[in-house]
Protein backbone atom coordinates (compact mmCIF):
# COMPACT_ATOMS: atom_id res chain seq x y z
CA UNK A 1 0.00 0.00 0.00
CA UNK A 2 2.85 2.43 0.71
CA UNK A 3 4.19 1.93 -2.79
CA UNK A 4 0.75 2.51 -4.31
CA UNK A 5 0.42 5.80 -2.41
CA UNK A 6 3.82 6.98 -3.64
CA UNK A 7 2.99 5.91 -7.19
CA UNK A 8 -0.27 7.88 -6.99
CA UNK A 9 1.62 11.03 -5.97
CA UNK A 10 4.05 10.63 -8.88
CA UNK A 11 1.31 9.80 -11.38
CA UNK A 12 -0.91 12.75 -10.39
CA UNK A 13 1.87 15.35 -10.21
CA UNK A 14 3.01 16.65 -13.59
CA UNK A 15 6.78 16.98 -13.71
CA UNK A 16 7.38 14.65 -10.74
CA UNK A 17 10.54 12.57 -11.12
CA UNK A 18 9.72 10.51 -8.06
CA UNK A 19 8.43 10.30 -4.51
CA UNK A 20 10.08 8.80 -1.44
CA UNK A 21 9.08 7.88 2.09
CA UNK A 22 12.02 8.47 4.39
CA UNK A 23 12.85 8.58 8.06
CA UNK A 24 14.35 11.70 9.57
CA UNK A 25 17.32 9.45 10.32
CA UNK A 26 18.07 9.46 6.57
CA UNK A 27 16.99 5.87 5.93
CA UNK A 28 14.69 5.41 2.93
CA UNK A 29 11.65 3.20 3.46
CA UNK A 30 10.30 3.10 -0.08
CA UNK A 31 10.37 5.11 -3.30
CA UNK A 32 8.62 5.36 -6.64
CA UNK A 33 10.21 6.87 -9.75
CA UNK A 34 8.37 8.17 -12.78
CA UNK A 35 8.82 6.35 -16.09
CA UNK A 36 11.96 7.65 -17.77
CA UNK A 37 13.40 8.89 -14.47
CA UNK A 38 14.90 5.61 -13.29
CA UNK A 39 18.36 7.20 -12.97
CA UNK A 40 17.06 9.94 -10.65
CA UNK A 41 18.73 9.79 -7.24
CA UNK A 42 15.85 11.01 -5.10
CA UNK A 43 17.17 9.00 -2.15
CA UNK A 44 20.39 11.03 -1.94
CA UNK A 45 18.51 14.32 -2.18
CA UNK A 46 16.02 13.38 0.53
CA UNK A 47 18.74 11.92 2.75
CA UNK A 48 20.91 15.02 2.43
CA UNK A 49 18.05 17.32 3.38
CA UNK A 50 16.58 15.08 6.10
CA UNK A 51 19.25 16.16 8.57
CA UNK A 52 18.57 19.83 7.79
CA UNK A 53 14.85 19.23 8.32
CA UNK A 54 15.55 18.12 11.89
CA UNK A 55 17.23 21.46 12.54
CA UNK A 56 14.37 23.38 10.92
CA UNK A 57 11.85 21.54 13.07
CA UNK A 58 13.85 22.34 16.22
CA UNK A 59 14.13 26.01 15.22
CA UNK A 60 10.39 26.30 14.61
CA UNK A 61 9.67 24.76 18.02
CA UNK A 62 12.14 27.03 19.82
CA UNK A 63 10.56 30.09 18.20
CA UNK A 64 7.09 29.02 19.27
CA UNK A 65 5.92 28.44 15.69
CA UNK A 66 4.63 24.94 16.42
CA UNK A 67 5.23 21.78 14.43
CA UNK A 68 6.56 22.02 10.88
CA UNK A 69 4.17 20.30 8.45
CA UNK A 70 5.62 21.14 5.04
CA UNK A 71 9.04 22.02 3.68
CA UNK A 72 9.67 23.23 0.12
CA UNK A 73 13.10 23.65 -1.39
CA UNK A 74 12.95 25.36 -4.77
CA UNK A 75 16.13 25.64 -6.80
CA UNK A 76 16.76 26.81 -10.37
CA UNK A 77 16.23 23.39 -11.94
CA UNK A 78 14.30 21.27 -9.45
CA UNK A 79 12.20 21.44 -6.31
CA UNK A 80 11.87 19.07 -3.38
CA UNK A 81 8.46 19.16 -1.71
CA UNK A 82 8.20 17.48 1.68
CA UNK A 83 5.32 16.65 3.99
CA UNK A 84 5.95 15.58 7.57
CA UNK A 85 3.99 12.43 8.43
CA UNK A 86 5.15 11.88 12.01
CA UNK A 87 8.05 12.56 14.35
CA UNK A 88 9.95 9.83 12.51
CA UNK A 89 8.91 10.00 8.83
CA UNK A 90 8.33 12.37 5.94
CA UNK A 91 7.38 11.97 2.30
CA UNK A 92 9.06 13.96 -0.47
CA UNK A 93 8.45 14.47 -4.16
CA UNK A 94 11.14 15.70 -6.54
CA UNK A 95 9.85 18.02 -9.27
CA UNK A 96 11.71 18.73 -12.47
CA UNK A 97 8.94 21.02 -13.76
CA UNK A 98 8.69 23.96 -11.36
CA UNK A 99 5.36 25.05 -12.81
CA UNK A 100 3.53 22.42 -10.77
CA UNK A 101 4.58 23.24 -7.21
CA UNK A 102 0.99 23.80 -6.09
CA UNK A 103 -0.20 20.56 -7.61
CA UNK A 104 2.65 18.68 -5.94
CA UNK A 105 1.85 20.19 -2.54
CA UNK A 106 -1.82 19.31 -2.97
CA UNK A 107 -1.05 15.69 -3.87
CA UNK A 108 1.28 15.31 -0.90
CA UNK A 109 -1.39 16.68 1.43
CA UNK A 110 -4.08 14.51 -0.14
CA UNK A 111 -2.03 11.31 0.28
CA UNK A 112 -0.59 12.11 3.72
CA UNK A 113 -3.48 10.62 5.72
CA UNK A 114 -3.30 7.40 3.74
CA UNK A 115 0.47 7.18 4.18
CA UNK A 116 0.18 7.84 7.93
CA UNK A 117 -2.39 5.07 8.25
CA UNK A 118 -0.10 2.65 6.38
CA UNK A 119 2.88 3.39 8.63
Amino acid sequence: MLLESLQKIVRKTPGAAGAILMGFDGIAVMQSLAPGCEDTDIESAAMEFSFRFIELRKAAQSLGMGDVTDITIKADKQALLCRVLSDEYFVAVLLTDLGHLGRGRWNLRAQSAELRAEL
